[in-house]
């Protein structure tokens, strides 16, 4: 259903956000789309305005099973109905029907499935959206917490330094590398690509091949220390007192690199 347009007496221009129903959770009250005023029950006020309740929900997109009322007004009216309920075998059996749908799960796909014809009511298409939303957020925010452990757990001081660690010194698959740090393979490749890591093509993470970038990876940070042997500089320079942090600087590794050249200590 499109918002409404404004009309005679402007009533449909003056809604504040069309197919929400607005709450003022300090007052505990619920705010009219036509005066803007807050009420515990909407649903009575409304008719000042020349409208039932259910014309009301219809002009502005709600869905028909919202109820009117402040949380508070629910509550009071919710206690009210169920002693009258179980005061009354009469009641009780009116009632049997519906009870029967809730337990079916009946009740609910009617309640979701909006009025029934036509299009969906606007709020329920925002409330779907905004559950599809919330789930994505949620996901995100546990993935993004696992990665987390696993840089932790890791020794990693961030997130690069973690991917050339494993991916690129370590020669781990994609697989491998995914499953040390938590995340999902296509969440790996993204993440190699944003941080300008190359994926290296299938079949190059063979025990051969490691082993000879594991010699290239060597020979290069000897070289730019103007060392033979890189594990014998690396070991000289940590019983001198050089930290790992400032030996991965120097030869442009991974602190888990340089330690695993310098042996146990």
């Amino acid at each position: 259903m499109p918002p409404p347009q404004t009309g005679d007496g402007d009533r449909r221009g003056r809604h504040p956000d069309f197919g929400r129903l607005i709450r003022d959770e300090n007052a505990d009250t619920v705010l009219c789309h036509v005066c803007g005023r807050g009420f515990r029950s909407l649903g009575a006020h409304v008719r000042v305005h020349d409208m039932t309740a259910a014309e009301y929900r219809e002009e502005f997109g709600l869905l028909r099973s919202r109820p009117l009322s402040a949380h508070s007004f629910g509550q009071e009216q919710s206690h009210a109905r169920r002693d009258r309920y179980r005061a009354s075998e009469a009641a009780q059996a009116h009632l049997a029907a519906g009870r029967a749908m809730a337990r079916s799960g009946e009740l609910t796909r009617r309640r979701w499935s909006g009025t029934g014809e036509g299009s969906p009511r606007d709020e329920l298409l925002k409330v779907r959206r905004e559950s599809l939303d919330a789930g994505r957020r949620t996901q995100s925010r546990v993935a993004d917490e696992r990665l987390a452990d696993a840089l932790r757990a890791g020794g990693f001081t961030d997130l690069e330094q973690a991917l050339r660690a494993v991916y690129v010194d370590g020669h781990k698959s994609i697989e491998e590398t995914a499953r040390i740090l938590a995340v999902g393979r296509n969440r790996l490749r993204r993440l190699l690509a944003a941080h300008g890591i190359d994926i290296r093509p299938a079949g190059q993470n063979s025990d051969t091949g490691r082993r000879a970038r594991t010699r290239l990876n060597d020979r290069a940070a000897a070289q730019r220390v103007g060392a033979q042997d890189i594990a014998v500089w690396l070991r000289e320079r940590a019983a001198q007192g050089a930290t790992l942090r400032e030996l991965a600087a120097a030869t442009d590794r991974s602190i888990p690199w340089v330690a695993a050249r310098i042996g146990p200590r």
